[in-house]
C-alpha cells in the first residue's frame, strides 16, 4: 500500500470513513489517533458535505433550466426583465416565477437561489 498510517507510519489499508483522507493500519491506531484527528476530520467532512450540496444544487438547477426551457432566448429575456425590474431591496416572488414558467414553487426557489437573487 502507498498509504501510511497517521499514527505509526506503517503501510495502511483502512481509511477514516468520515473524512476519507486519513489512513490507518488498524482500528486500534485510528482510535488512538482520534483525539488529534478529530478537529481536522470534522472540518474536512464539512467541506466535503458543502461541496456535495453545491454539486447537487447545480445539478438540480441545470435540470430545471433544461426541463422548462429557461435557456431559450425568449425565456432568458423574460428572466432578465424580471431581474431588471425588481427593486434593490426586494426579491423575486418564487410563486410568481413558478407560475410564469409552469414549475413548482420549490423548483423556482432552487433556480432563483442558484442565480443568487433575493427570493421572497
Amino acid at each position: 500500500s502507498h498509504h501510511k498510517c497517521a499514527h505509526c507510519g506503517e503501510p495502511a489499508e483502512k481509511r477514516c470513513q468520515q473524512c476519507k483522507s486519513t489512513w490507518y493500519c488498524s482500528r486500534d491506531h485510528q482510535v488512538s489517533d482520534w483525539k488529534s484527528h478529530k478537529s481536522l476530520c470534522k472540518r474536512i467532512a464539512a467541506d466535503i458535505a458543502q461541496a456535495d450540496s453545491h454539486t447537487l444544487h447545480k445539478q438540480e438547477f441545470d435540470r430545471i433550466r433544461i426541463k422548462y426551457g429557461l435557456t431559450t432566448e425568449e425565456n432568458a429575456g423574460k428572466i432578465a426583465d424580471l431581474l431588471a425590474n425588481k427593486g434593490a431591496d426586494e426579491g423575486i416572488s418564487a410563486p410568481k416565477f413558478a407560475e410564469m414558467f409552469g414549475m413548482s414553487t420549490a423548483e423556482a426557489v432552487v433556480f432563483l437561489e442558484w442565480i443568487k437573487v433575493g427570493v421572497k
